[in-house]
């Protein structure tokens, strides 16, 4: 009987610490990202959540790949990430590329990948479109949206910008005013673009036309241009440019998603 009577209080003991640990608080601080899919009208998108550490009702940030997916660059595109989650916005990293996208966005023959590019921008923008829509129907959104995107993603991201009355600050690295909208481009919220002016690739021409399209349409708009830095500068964490690039790029979005 003292046995059993033994047994039955540990038992009772290890069942209280098991009630104890369930029952202790989820803080933001603790939340891990959430690989979720988001249901578009043409493709399903895989997004990756990290949770703004922030009670209450939060901004969102989406953040735009550039022209090789995300995996390349997933240490930068996640410290993004993470530097905005800790500063209590809820920032989603996009993989906003079909299985099929993959291929040709990948060649080495950039006028057929640049051909691709403007060809799918619309489809494209529309899957943008849509992740908003999904991070408007949580019950912890603020009701204001940024978006942060990198080379071909910032040249999408000015499109979805352009489309969407809904976003409300736009970052925009090394990218400029796609082909397709060089014409019919007539808003733009407010916008900081960031650029350095020995980039090969995108040239810092094509920073100062967005620039200067965003100001012409009335908006609030900057360029901060990097001496010496080019195509994806901001990627190496050792670079004292990078850490300002990411200080500036947070202040902006916090600033306009109060």
């Amino acid at each position: 009987m003292a046995k059993r009577l033994r047994l039955f209080r540990r038992i009772c003991a290890t069942a209280l610490m098991l009630a104890c640990i369930g029952a202790s608080p989820t803080h933001a601080d603790d939340a891990a990202p959430q690989e979720l899919t988001v249901a578009t009208a043409d493709a399903p998108v895989a997004i990756k959540l990290f949770p703004g550490r922030q009670d209450g009702r939060r901004p969102a940030v989406i953040i735009l790949h550039g022209a090789q997916g995300i995996e390349r660059f997933a240490a930068a595109y996640r410290r993004y990430a993470e530097t905005l989650a800790q500063k209590g916005i809820d920032a989603v990293l996009v993989s906003y590329y079909a299985a099929a996208d993959i291929e040709p966005m990948g060649s080495s023959d950039q006028a057929s990948r640049q051909a691709y590019f403007s060809e799918h921008l619309p489809k494209w923008s529309a899957r943008i479109r849509d992740v908003v829509s999904f991070m408007a129907r949580r019950d912890v959104f603020s009701g204001k949206v940024g978006l942060l995107g990198f080379s071909n993603g910032g040249f999408l991201a000015v499109t979805s910008a352009a489309s969407d009355p809904r976003i409300d600050a736009l970052v925009v690295f090394y990218g400029g005013i796609p082909g397709p909208a060089q014409h019919g481009l007539a808003h733009l919220p407010p916008l900081l673009a960031l650029h350095g002016d020995a980039d090969r690739n995108v040239p810092l021409s094509s920073g100062k036309a967005l620039v200067d399209r965003a100001a012409a349409l009335g908006g609030a708009a900057d360029l901060v241009v990097y001496p010496g830095m080019g195509h994806g500068f901001d990627f190496d964490p050792s670079r004292p440019e990078a850490a300002d690039a990411l200080t500036r790029t947070v202040s902006f979005l916090q600033a306009h998603l109060r």
